[in-house]
């Protein structure tokens, strides 16, 4: 064989070795990619534009045949986020039909090879759009396809209305199912606790700390009226929604919804909110979302802002050393690695436009912390998360707190690159 043929020869070899062995093999990939949910809006995929959804499904190649994969069509609502049918906010535009803004989701793990003709030949429907991602030199593929029957029967996440208990794919989290706000057992599956704490999480916390004149008050998360209305449960995501309301000091504080996005590996918790202007008479509001973990003393800490060096929760040095670890809304995340297989990104999001400030709190009981009451196991081993102040009164906009967790996030110690990755997902081409 001539030499030019014979390099053509092996790397035409390599190229096939390459694709079946990596495109989706989830060792190949980031921590934070395996987690990632990817979107493909109606707007980028013009073939089903204002068409129903109801013929069409996605597939991608797994052990060298077309399959199909979990995938939901999810409509907007007229605050950009998903539409949970039975909730009180509508939906955009007509449920059922994939318009410009409504989704299509499907986990970027589960993208596989590009397709041979060989492998497309005798499947049932014909392929309306190729998918297409590529990445540190890897190429990813799902293929949307019409007419065709096969659904995968691999789920997610499911919520369960009637008794507040999320299943997902890594962890289980019972709910209050009449407040949402209340989280009890939050067990992450194959995370072995300790004998005192077989729970990785003693609880999320929401405190609401507002002050008029010499007046001081607080809320926390029972006491936020919270009523949770609807769910969606598809494949990919479940989907919660509510509705919530803040009184404090006799001021009406914000009037909004609560739309909870579960995962096989996320919780987001975006709040959409009218801010009155009567909460410009408050001379001080401070609210705090935290996690309260529970023996965790020895975990690394950090965040967007301050030291490289991790902080090493459970050490009298947090104390001092605490302030200088800090975040703003362009830098928004908080990072823990627990050294047990088990890494967690925190994210403040907001709507354009949307300002408030925003920094991070820490709390530890060896740093000298009192218990930051209601606890379910004593003492606080380590709580953290981000503080919202100077709320723009007068209008209205979206927060958002938003978790993602697994196994080497910050991959040695670098959590930089899982937090840019979830910042920026990665970019699907449609073919």
């Amino acid at each position: 064989m001539p030499l030019t043929l014979k390099k053509l020869y092996v790397a035409f070899v390599f190229s096939l070795l390459s694709t079946s062995l990596f495109a989706n093999d989830t060792s190949q990939m980031s921590p934070a990619r395996n987690l990632e949910v990817t979107i493909v809006t109606g707007k980028e995929l013009p073939k089903l534009l204002n068409k129903s959804v109801e013929p069409y499904s996605v597939m991608a190649i797994s052990d060298n045949n077309l399959a199909p994969i979990p995938f939901q069509f999810d409509d907007l609502n007229v605050k950009n986020l998903v539409h949970v049918p039975g909730g009180k906010i509508p939906a955009q535009g007509k449920v059922g039909v994939f318009e410009e803004n409504d989704q299509l989701a499907f986990m970027y793990k589960d993208m596989g090879p590009k397709a041979t003709q060989e492998q497309l030949q005798g499947i049932e429907g014909s392929i309306v759009s190729e998918l297409e991602i590529s990445e540190d030199g890897i190429q990813r593929y799902a293929y949307v396809l019409e007419g065709n029957s096969q659904r995968s029967d691999k789920r997610y996440a499911h919520y369960n209305f009637e008794t507040g208990l999320v299943e997902a794919e890594s962890y289980s989290l019972q709910l209050d199912p009449e407040h949402i706000l209340v989280w009890k057992d939050w067990i992450i599956k194959g995370f072995e606790g300790t004998p005192s704490a077989p729970n990785i999480i003693d609880t999320m916390k929401v405190r609401i700390k507002a002050k008029l004149g010499f007046i001081k008050a607080t809320l926390h998360n029972s006491l936020v009226p919270v009523n949770t209305l609807a769910v969606k449960n598809g494949p990919v995501r479940a989907i919660v929604e509510a509705d919530a309301s803040i009184t404090i000091l006799g001021i009406d504080l914000a009037q909004g919804g609560l739309t909870t996005t579960f995962t096989a590996q996320t919780i987001e918790s975006p709040l959409f909110v009218f801010l009155p202007k009567a909460g410009k008479a408050l001379s001080a509001l401070n609210i705090d979302l935290t996690l309260d973990f529970v023996d965790f003393e020895g975990s690394r800490y950090r965040t967007a802002l301050g030291p490289k060096e991790p902080m090493i929760t459970g050490s009298k040095e947090a104390e001092k050393l605490r302030e200088k670890y800090t975040t703003d809304l362009d830098n928004p995340w908080i990072a823990i690695s627990t050294g047990k297989n088990w890494d967690m990104l925190f994210f403040f999001f907001r709507n354009e436009g949307f300002n408030p400030t925003l920094d991070a709190v820490y709390y530890d009981e060896s740093a000298g912390d009192k218990a930051n009451k209601p606890e379910r196991f004593k003492g606080s081993n380590s709580e953290f998360g981000p503080t919202v102040t100077d709320l723009p009164f007068g209008g209205e906009g979206t927060l958002s707190f938003n978790l993602y967790f697994a196994p080497d996030l910050w991959q040695g110690n670098n959590p930089e690159k899982a937090a840019q990755q979830i910042m920026n997902p990665a970019k699907v081409s449609v073919h």
